[in-house]
């Protein structure tokens, strides 16, 4: 199972392109636990905008731990022209 998660430079959170109400550490963890459905081990997968802050990133990360989610992994950007 993977869970995709997307941050933009307003620290605004999408989970599975859900947009979450609640962007804190406990509301992000717990959108993640419903995206995962109790499915063993996700990865999740952050996405982030290029804007995005560090500490958002470090809510996803930490949202993941409180989850008990340890596969993490980030989406590549492409940058330009294909």
């Amino acid at each position: 199972v993977m869970i995709e998660v997307g941050v933009d430079a307003s620290g605004k959170y999408v989970v599975n392109g859900k947009t979450l109400a609640d962007s804190t550490v406990p509301g992000i963890s717990a959108a993640l636990q419903a995206a995962a459905d109790g499915g063993k081990e996700p990865t999740i997968v952050i996405n982030a905008d290029a804007k995005a802050t560090h500490q958002s990133v470090i809510n996803i990360m930490e949202a993941s731990r409180v989850a008990g989610y340890t596969h993490i992994t980030f989406a590549t950007q492409a940058s330009g022209a294909n």
